[in-house]
């Protein structure tokens, strides 16, 4: 059973294990936009997201291990000429162990995540995938989310 609680500060070394996961997956793919973080520097990016009051981590722990992770930020987009203002939550990262996936962890974080959102007052949740990352993107899609935007890039 996987159970979802907020990180705490004895969870920095378990949280810079599981993100050195993702990042490497991520500069596996993308090289030339990637690098490849210390697990100290990993450490103190997560002591910074522990002390900002507009984030949450969520830690997903099985077997009382954390097995994964949920990075969720808030924050209020003024209006402009086009756009009503309006509270933006999104997911700025998560990842699961490799060993851990498909058994519920990510979908427990994403529940957890959706709920925080909504008690922050929020209609909707956002994440990024990146284009490479196809099993993510049916993970979400599976999970209700949808395409939103389409951020295309060339590389020059």
């Amino acid at each position: 059973m996987t159970r979802v609680r907020p990180a705490r500060a004895d969870d920095l070394s378990a949280l810079a294990r599981l993100n050195a996961e993702v990042q490497a997956l991520h500069r596996a793919a993308m090289p030339h936009r990637y690098r490849d973080p210390s697990l100290g520097e990993i450490e103190d990016w997560v002591r910074q997201l522990l002390s900002d009051g507009d984030v949450t981590v969520l830690v997903a722990e099985g077997d009382g291990a954390a097995i994964g992770f949920a990075v969720v930020r808030r924050s209020q987009t003024a209006g402009n000429t086009f756009a009503l203002p309006r509270l933006a939550v999104m997911v700025d990262a998560i990842g699961v162990a490799a060993d851990a996936r498909r058994r519920g962890a990510g979908r427990a974080l994403m529940a957890a995540a959706e709920e925080l959102a909504r008690s922050w007052g929020s209609a909707t949740l956002s994440l990024d995938v990146q284009g490479f990352n196809r099993e993510a993107e049916q993970f979400y899609r599976a999970l209700g989310y949808h395409c939103a935007t389409t951020r295309m890039a060339k590389k020059l």
